[in-house]
């Protein structure tokens, strides 16, 4: 009898052992679902965080190079451990000039974008957060001070991009009585490809390491439109969007120049 009961006492202690542990297990269990969720979200905003800054960088020497000498170069240290960063060319830009319904110019260039990507159990639309600038083809100013720095954050389905590029920059200038000039800016961002369109230096691959920035060439191309009256209507497109600007010229009649402004910015590793 007195055995029966010690029988029953252990298997009794061995039931809430296993009824403990099964407890702490779940508990530990639910505490590892709400934490491990916890933990990559800090490191996405950290990453994030992390490219938003560097492409800061990036910018504010670009925009020292664009002023400096043809191969004027300078040097960002990347240290981002996750993601990848590349140099893309797919958006393509038109821009167009009408006056009095007559179309003056159609004229399409490639101006290229710093990607960072990076992969995670994500969900999105693709919809765009601008994290500086705003979805801007053209930007107008009288005093060459508009902002023409963009950097955009968009969430898909299992990753999430960071994009910088650069809108083109338009200056209109009554240059004499007689004579309005047009100058458009375009600031390409490139990388230098082998064959089969490869990287010769991206993409980067969750590896930290040195970037050389340098402006390459710097090239003007000139148009002469002709004299003209009417209103002036400048327009830019691409895929899914359009930015149009009207400039008031008449009644007065002027003989309309175009500039267009290429400055060519390469990325490498080094």
């Amino acid at each position: 009898m007195n055995m029966m009961k010690k029988t029953k006492r252990g298997v009794t202690s061995i039931i809430a052992t296993l009824v403990i542990f099964t407890v702490m297990v779940a508990a530990l269990g639910v505490a590892f679902s709400q934490i491990v969720p916890s933990l990559e979200r800090f490191q996405t905003e950290s990453d994030l965080t992390a490219a938003t800054n560097t492409f800061l960088s990036f910018d504010a020497e670009i925009k020292k190079l664009i002023n400096n000498p043809t191969n004027s170069s300078s040097v960002i240290r990347y240290n981002i451990g996750n993601g990848i960063l590349d140099l893309e060319q797919e958006r393509e830009i038109f821009l167009i000039i009408n006056s009095g319904g007559s179309e003056l110019l159609n004229y399409s260039t490639h101006t290229g974008e710093v990607v960072y990507r990076l992969n995670g159990n994500f969900r999105g639309l693709g919809g765009a957060i601008y994290d500086f600038g705003g979805p801007q083809l053209l930007v107008y100013s009288l005093n060459r001070t508009a902002q023409m720095t963009n950097i955009v954050h968009q969430s898909f389905d299992d990753y999430k991009l960071l994009k910088l590029y650069y809108s083109i920059f338009l200056n209109i200038e009554i240059v004499t009585e007689n004579d309005l000039e047009i100058n458009f800016m375009v600031v390409h961002l490139n990388t230098a490809r082998i064959a089969g369109g490869q990287g010769e230096y991206f993409p980067i691959i969750n590896t930290p390491t040195k970037i050389q920035i340098t402006k390459i060439d710097q090239m003007i191309e000139t148009y002469n439109l002709g004299n003209r009256s009417d209103d002036l209507r400048v327009e830019a497109r691409t895929t899914g969007f359009s930015q149009s600007i009207q400039y008031p010229i008449a009644p007065a009649t002027f003989s309309l120049n175009l500039k267009i402004i290429h400055i060519y910015i390469d990325f490498r590793t080094i």
